[in-house]
């Protein structure tokens, strides 16, 4: 395959896995699409190709046919099981162009046959991305309909929120158990919600109960009912939330408050659908679906012997973890919005927007309340704000004292040539992006919505070295 001297004006720019186990093929196509503009990673088995798939998502899969062990077209099995949102093109010999043909049928955007000629890979790979932006800008414009019915949870570019939004289809008609991790106010009680109004029991009642905010004698009633005289105060039979939500979900908060003596019967909701009523010896059946959340690390409370083992691994089934506001500051801006429009309408205020400075103060806060604290903070500036923007001065906040001072020169009467005095405040950005990513590549250069090659090369030219033990998995 010839490689042209300059790379061609790429328009579609997107994530690209090479497969191909001829290693010179491999390396050759990579980087020919790597200069060209493309975020390239290689594998020269079909086996390294799913263990990438695995672990993360490509826009596109350029993968050869005729592979040893695992082929192609186990690679777009995979793919095609797995990740609706990447697009396969097979690279096949003229003796196999009738088995890539049918692979089209079975969810393969295009072909390519051998020898590989730089344009019409280009092209063929230029119009799949093309077809991935549309498909991801309908899905953008189909959750911002969801905004405007008011799923201020479902608000959110960062890509681990976009992850997460893509498993709430998924599995919101499953009959599992579905656990929501993640620390106080992140919204855990709106995604169970949406996970229910996205399922088939969304006609049915959706019922919340907090493990943590009652003793266990009436947590065992609040659940599952009790018999008339089963207990002082007991005038009535009462149905529990276990009865009242039948058909419908029950979302139990604060999972790991839940006494040991409780956990035992839920294990048993769980795997047999039945259940007593306090003072009744009568087995009622249910048909709940049941979301449960916890801000512990469940892990560690089943080692310290305060959460049985047996239902961590039930409960555990779809495991979805939703990201603190720290780790997700792109969507800052959006949620403040959000919320500004909405409690502005609420006290009757016109509320021009958000001043530059008030956003920047509140990405220097470190949001230990999360979504719920910046909705607090936002409500209280459009009450105390006297019209225009909400500014820095409507904030419950100050900036922190350790806040580093932005760029300036030593000397202000020095000029520096552009590209130079530009470099120490790139750097201030990129380094800020890389520690709060963990110092993963991957995750902080979506976040700065740029290559994650280019942010290589910037790391090298700027001097940006990791800790001694990072996380950065690339």
């Amino acid at each position: 395959m010839t490689r042209g001297a300059e790379a061609a004006d790429n328009t579609f720019s997107g994530s690209v896995l090479v497969v191909d186990d001829d290693l010179i093929e491999c390396r050759s196509l990579a980087e020919f699409l790597r200069l060209d503009g493309y975020e390239v990673e290689s594998a020269t088995s079909g086996q390294e190709a799913l263990d990438y798939l695995n672990e993360r998502s490509f826009d596109v899969v350029l993968t050869d046919v005729n592979m040893p062990e695992v082929t192609g077209f186990d690679v777009l099995n995979t793919v095609t099981n797995n990740h609706a949102d990447t697009a396969v093109i097979l690279i096949t010999g003229y003796g196999q162009i009738e088995g890539a043909v049918r692979a089209i049928k079975e969810g393969a955007y295009d072909y390519i046959t051998k020898p590989l000629i730089d344009d019409s890979v280009k092209m063929i790979l230029n119009r799949a991305l093309e077809q991935q932006q549309l498909k991801q800008e309908n899905i953008r414009l189909k959750k911002q309909l969801g905004l405007l019915a008011g799923d201020s949870a479902l608000i959110g570019r960062d890509h681990k929120m976009q992850k997460l939004f893509e498993m709430l289809d998924s599995v919101a008609d499953s009959r599992a158990t579905v656990m929501l991790t993640g620390e106080s106010g992140v919204g855990k009680t709106l995604i169970a919600r949406t996970i229910h109004t996205r399922s088939t029991r969304k006609d049915n009642p959706f019922v919340e109960v907090s493990c943590g905010s009652l003793p266990e004698s009436l947590l065992e009633s609040e659940l599952f009912g009790h018999a008339k005289g089963a207990f002082t105060g007991a005038v009535a039979d009462k149905e529990g939330k276990f009865q009242v939500a039948n058909g419908g979900t029950v979302f139990l908060d604060e999972i790991g408050d839940a006494p040991l003596s409780m956990q035992i019967k839920l294990l048993r909701v769980i795997q047999d659908r039945v259940f007593e009523r306090v003072g009744d010896n009568r087995t009622i059946k249910t048909d709940v679906r049941l979301i449960v959340a916890t801000n512990k690390d469940l892990e560690e409370e089943v080692k310290a012997g305060r959460f049985r083992e047996d239902l961590f691994y039930r409960i555990k089934v779809l495991s979805l973890h939703i990201p603190p506001l720290r780790e997700r500051l792109r969507d800052l801006r959006m949620l403040a919005e959000h919320f500004s429009r909405k409690y502005a309408e609420e006290n009757d205020k016109e509320i021009a927007g958000i001043s530059d400075e008030a956003i920047a103060l509140m990405h220097k806060h470190d949001w230990p309340g999360n979504v719920r604290e910046l909705e607090n903070a936002i409500e209280r500036a459009v009450i105390l704000c006297n019209g225009g923007e909400i500014t820095p001065a409507d904030l419950p906040f100050d900036a922190p004292a350790d806040t580093p001072e932005e760029f300036v020169p030593a000397d202000d009467s020095e000029i520096l040539p552009l590209k130079e005095a530009l470099e120490e405040p790139e750097k201030k950005i990129l380094r800020r992006a890389l520690e709060a990513h963990n110092w993963s590549r991957s995750d902080a250069a979506e976040a700065l919505e740029i290559n994650r090659s280019t942010l290589f090369k910037k790391m090298r030219k700027l001097g940006l070295e990791p800790p001694e033990s990072p996380d950065n998995d690339g």
